[in-house]
């Protein structure tokens, strides 16, 4: 049950053909009502499948779970009043809530002064509608229907469950891709050369914050002058080509603002996996980095280290234990060869944490979740 669009790479991150095995799937799109300004037809590949099914109101939901006794929900849904009400809905069917923790991320401890938290949601924009809407999700969540099985990859992931939750331990979704993408690998970028690699993470114009009703943390032309006068002077230092590993969402056909270096989109994992080194700001791809045992250079800008991303930069530099280049103001002392240096025990213990935990004994996600879904359902 999601609230925003479910994309062909959705269809297999989900694990819908294996799930399909095991049970009678609905895949429920509830974003009609829930976000009104999301296009609900988005996934037209979707609107084939006699499962997939358009839900408007939430009459509709309850004639549906009138005719269809249902088990178990994947709850994608948000924390918003629409939301809610459809998940108190579903507890009074005594339909089982699962919630997904496959992509655990770092994040400062919960101490950050108030001040600091509410400087963050002005820069954001929209201040006191996003102040109205915490304040709101906080007293909704007292209230909120109780998780009733949690799907868990890192360690990490104990610390958000209660002793009532049933815990079904795999590893995340880049953890799957990363262990497919080893078994067949049919993409090579041997005509390349040796490169640096950096995870483009669309940070001036992401479609993300028209939906969240952000602000973005940077400036085009100050980003892509400041990355690109950094990109000279690492090819420079280094003899590497920088090549940029396109966010999925960013248009192929777009101008390029990297001054021609080399775009590539859709092949993240295997760019990282053949690439010397990964720069990156705190994208979710580290976890490719970490698993190929790659060098991370965490880089940022004088925008964004200020603006309220800046807790995802210090989040990623503690966990990883390293600084924080910034592109604008830096010296030559802090770019040497000891970038390239990987701290196995650091990288470890990451992998531990965030990506795969020690309780996990499973090689697919989703088969071993529909075995332990079935176990549930039959006790």
């Amino acid at each position: 049950m999601y609230q925003s669009s479910f994309s062909e790479r959705d269809i297999n991150r989900f694990g819908t053909n294996i799930l399909s095995n095991f049970f009678d799937l609905y895949l429920v799109d509830c974003s009609g009502f829930v976000k009104k300004n999301v296009n609900v037809f988005e996934a037209q590949f979707l609107s084939q499948s006699p499962n997939h099914l358009i839900f408007k109101n939430h009459k509709n939901i309850k004639k549906f779970l009138d005719k269809i006794n249902l088990t178990f929900y994947i709850d994608l849904l948000g924390s918003d009043i629409q939301s809610f009400k459809t998940r108190r809905l579903l507890k009074n069917k005594s339909v089982l809530r699962i919630k997904l923790a496959l992509g655990m991320l770092p994040w400062v401890k919960d101490n950050i002064r108030i001040i600091t938290r509410l400087n963050n949601l002005r820069k954001a924009g929209n201040f006191i509608n996003k102040l109205f809407n915490q304040i709101f999700t906080r007293i909704l969540s007292k209230f909120e229907p109780s998780i009733d099985i949690q799907i868990s990859s890192g360690s990490v992931c104990q610390k958000s469950t209660s002793s009532h939750v049933n815990n079904i331990w795999t590893h995340s979704f880049d953890y799957q891709e990363f262990i497919e993408k080893k078994s067949c690998s049919d993409l090579n970028y041997k005509d390349i050369g040796e490169y640096a690699l950096f995870i483009d993470q669309y940070a001036p114009s992401h479609p993300d914050y028209s939906f969240h009703g952000n602000n973005p943390p940077v400036s085009e032309d100050k980003y892509y002058k400041s990355l690109n006068k950094f990109f000279d002077y690492f090819e420079k230092k280094f003899g590497l080509n920088i090549v940029i590993a396109g966010h999925p969402k960013r248009n192929e056909n777009s101008n390029n603002c990297w001054n021609n270096r080399r775009q590539i989109i859709g092949n993240t994992a295997q760019l990282i996996s053949q690439s010397s080194i990964v720069l990156t700001h705190y994208s979710t791809a580290i976890s490719f980095a970490v698993l190929n045992r790659k060098p991370i250079l965490l880089i940022t800008t004088d925008e964004y280290i200020n603006s309220y991303r800046k807790q995802q930069f210090y989040a990623f530099s503690e966990a990883l234990n390293l600084d924080i280049l910034n592109v604008d103001r830096y010296n030559e002392f802090e770019v040497t060869h000891e970038i390239f240096r990987v701290n196995e025990k650091v990288y470890s213990d990451y992998e531990e944490k965030y990506i795969r935990s020690k309780l996990s004994k499973s090689n697919d996600i989703w088969k071993h979740v529909s075995e332990c879904l079935i176990n549930i359902k039959l006790s």
